[in-house]
């Protein structure tokens, strides 16, 4: 069984605890001003006290969260500034800041690869973009709309209008659907059925060519 970590790391961590500390004791203080110096179960009403501090920067770290998403973070950012990974943080903080509606949202580079898949142009280009993508089943019943990011900005936005198709090499999906033109995707924005159009910021995620985009 490990031991409980009793010493800081470093000398900003211990001036940390020394603050959360006080602000506990002072906390006892205003709420029980007469048993504040009784020591034999001061450490026992401390120890609680610090487990609602605890509680309390949970709380408000997951709003803290919940505003940087809104303010264009996204999970990389919050695991890099939490200190584990964008899964991490998307499980411990996604179901927060999800909406009702989802858009599948493919982000990449303005390249093509030796596949096929990329920015391929042409004819061919309505296959580069629709898979496959490992798309769960309640953004697959969900979503409609797909968006296309090159280089960080939207693209192209596509309308699903014909649900998904397994792929047939891997448990993957492809989406079927149409290309809209520009009074198509200013109509479903404006209808708030569309959270990002042609030209809006939507930065390539390291190692998620695809995600989805709750609104």
């Amino acid at each position: 069984m490990d031991e409980p970590e009793t010493a800081p790391a470093t000398a900003e961590q211990a001036e940390l605890i020394r603050a959360v500390e006080q602000l506990a004791q002072d906390w006892i203080r205003t709420r029980n001003p007469a048993t504040a110096d009784d020591s034999g179960a001061g450490e026992l009403r401390l120890l609680a006290v610090l487990k609602q501090i605890d509680e309390a920067c949970q709380a408000a770290a997951a709003r803290a969260a919940v505003a940087a998403l809104q303010q264009g973070a996204d999970f990389e950012d919050l695991g890099q500034a939490w200190g584990f990974s964008w899964q991490a943080a998307s499980k411990r903080w996604g179901h927060l800041a999800r909406g009702e509606q989802v858009a599948v949202v493919i982000s990449r580079r303005n390249r093509v690869h030796r596949d096929g898949y990329g920015e391929v142009g042409g004819d061919d280009q309505y296959d580069a973009d629709r898979g496959a993508w490992p798309v769960g089943e309640e953004v697959r019943r969900k979503a409609r709309y797909a968006l296309i990011a090159v280089d960080g900005i939207v693209q192209r936005v596509y309308e699903i209008t014909d649900g998904w198709e397994p792929d047939q090499n891997s448990p993957k999906w492809h989406f079927r659907g149409k290309l809209l033109d520009v009074p198509e995707i200013a109509a479903a924005h404006d209808a708030g059925d569309l959270p990002l159009t042609p030209g809006d910021s939507c930065p390539t995620q390291r190692g998620r060519a695809y995600r989805p985009h709750w609104f």
